[in-house]
């Protein structure tokens, strides 16, 4: 039987250590590329953790909250910045107890553009109107979410539209649909064929520059643009829920492994690896060892 070394969540077997799973997202998106990245670099030292599929950073988080009674064998999870703030709001608003301490950063994954789509020609007055009829995928999706964000920020008042993506142009065209809110990173495959459709770059605030970074969608990664344009970004992070000191040695030879091991990353598993930044900390709560680790790797580079 499987048993847990003194201090850590490791558990020895023959074949070196199990670190159980990461929650990612659907097979065909990068949290789940990514889980697989990290998966395929510790194997490389023993080390075995296994990328699951899931509905996305909601579920990730109820994941590691102990809500999927099933699954206690969940430690780490990818999700979005802004999903944390959400889902951290809505255990307060029901339980009145916060979240941040349970399931604190370990490290930035990169970011994914905020695509808000609208008809070409198409001309808004933000400060007029505040009302739009919104498609952003699934309620608790994550383009949702910061859909949901980005209302509060501006006070917009959204009117959240069902539909496929499919059919989403069409109801565009039609008036059904004013704005397509999707975070998916840059240059993204289900957005190279259409066209008649622009990007709208939202005036900054404060409470955007709090959440998320700026980003520059290039007019060579969409036939429909004819120029660069602004965007914000959503920051990707692995989580944990061994947020106790005691799993401090776990934490910190992870960071290790995977921010020293950056070079090995973008030759074996993709180029995307190079654009991370893995020293990004803006988060409202982080393993306190998984931040000391990055400084202390920054300062010796």
């Amino acid at each position: 039987m499987k048993k847990f070394l003194i201090l850590l969540v490791f558990i020895s077997t023959m074949s070196g250590y199990e670190l159980g799973t990461i929650a990612t997202a659907s097979k065909t998106g990068m949290y789940y590329k990514l889980g697989i990245d990290i998966s395929d670099l510790l194997k490389k030292y023993d080390i075995n953790i296994k990328p699951i599929s899931t509905g996305g950073s909601y579920e990730n988080l109820d994941i590691l909250n102990g809500h999927y009674i099933k699954n206690n064998n969940t430690f780490f999870a990818i999700v979005q910045k802004d999903a944390i703030n959400y889902y951290n709001f809505l255990q307060y608003k029901t339980y009145e107890k916060s979240i941040y301490h349970k399931m604190p950063a370990v490290l930035s994954l990169g970011v994914e553009q905020i695509h808000i789509m609208t008809l070409e020609g198409n001309e808004y007055d933000f400060d007029q109107r505040k009302t739009f009829k919104v498609y952003c995928g699934t309620p608790d999706g994550g383009s949702c979410i910061t859909a949901k964000y980005i209302e509060k920020a501006y006070g917009f008042d959204f009117v959240y539209v069902n539909s496929k993506f499919e059919k989403v142009y069409d109801k565009m065209k039609s008036g059904m649909v004013d704005l397509v809110i999707n975070v998916i990173e840059t240059p993204a495959a289900k957005f190279q064929d259409l066209q008649g459709v622009k990007l709208i770059d939202l005036p900054t605030n404060f409470v955007m520059e709090d959440m998320y970074t700026h980003s520059i969608i290039k007019k060579e990664d969409y036939k429909f643009l004819s120029e660069d344009i602004h965007a914000f970004a959503v920051p990707k992070v692995l989580v944990t829920n061994l947020s106790d000191s005691k799993y401090n040695p776990v934490i910190e030879n992870l960071v290790k492994l995977i921010v020293l091991n950056k070079p090995l990353l973008e030759k074996e598993y993709g180029e995307y690896w190079k654009n991370i930044d893995f020293f990004y900390t803006k988060f409202k709560k982080m393993v306190p060892i998984a931040k000391k680790t990055l400084e202390n790797i920054q300062k010796s580079q």
